[in-house]
């Protein structure tokens, strides 16, 4: 028999107890991303999530891990668009295309985008929250890294300046158009990437 299927065909336990958490993790996510991490309390998240009080105290330990479970797991997953965009790149030239376009395509509308902001705040104060994200981050970087060497070797960029610190420079001027873009939703972006470029290129 299905573990997640009980007798009479209903949901087992273990199964209603794994829905239960991701629907707290959910709200939770969700009321950081619409009040900020300290106007949010319990009573609101399970009753946004639909479950009663209780069950919150009995899935998580406490509001701090709870907040930190919930901003964690809804910040990697804001992430996961641009690392996703970098590792399938095969140059320097279309991470920025695609990550200038996934900025301009609504993507930053997203609620997820709002959750990281307020995590990333957060995570100046808490480093159990900071870890985790700068562990991607760190992946983000090194897959631009990869793509700085192939780039310099196809004289696409500067061969004289350092992988790694191109690499930051790259992912650190997407982050700050990324604020424009949320701070003036009408800043045309259209010159942003050949500007980028020339840079790049030393030219």
């Amino acid at each position: 028999m299905d573990s997640a299927v009980g007798q009479g065909g209903r949901p087992s336990s273990a199964a209603q107890g794994a829905a239960t958490r991701a629907a707290i993790l959910e709200a939770a996510a969700a009321l950081i991303a619409d009040l900020g991490w300290g106007q949010v309390t319990t009573r609101a998240i399970a009753a946004r999530a639909g479950v009663p009080h209780g069950a919150v105290n009995y899935h998580f330990q406490g509001k701090d891990d709870l907040l930190r479970q919930a901003a964690i797991a809804g910040t990697l997953n804001a992430l996961a668009g641009p690392l996703s965009i970098a590792r399938a790149a095969g140059s320097v030239q279309e991470v920025l295309d695609g990550i200038l376009a996934w900025f301009t395509c609504g993507a930053l509308n997203d609620p997820s985008v709002a959750l990281l902001l307020e995590t990333a705040r957060q995570s100046t104060r808490d480093p159990l929250v900071r870890e985790p994200l700068a562990t991607k981050l760190r992946e983000f970087r090194a897959t631009l890294t990869e793509l700085v060497r192939r780039s310099q070797e196809r004289g696409d960029i500067a061969a004289d300046s350092s992988p790694a610190g191109t690499a930051t420079m790259v992912a650190a001027l997407l982050d700050g158009l990324m604020l424009h873009v949320l701070l003036d939703p009408e800043l045309d972006l259209s010159e942003t990437a050949d500007t980028i470029r020339s840079l790049l290129r030393g030219r």
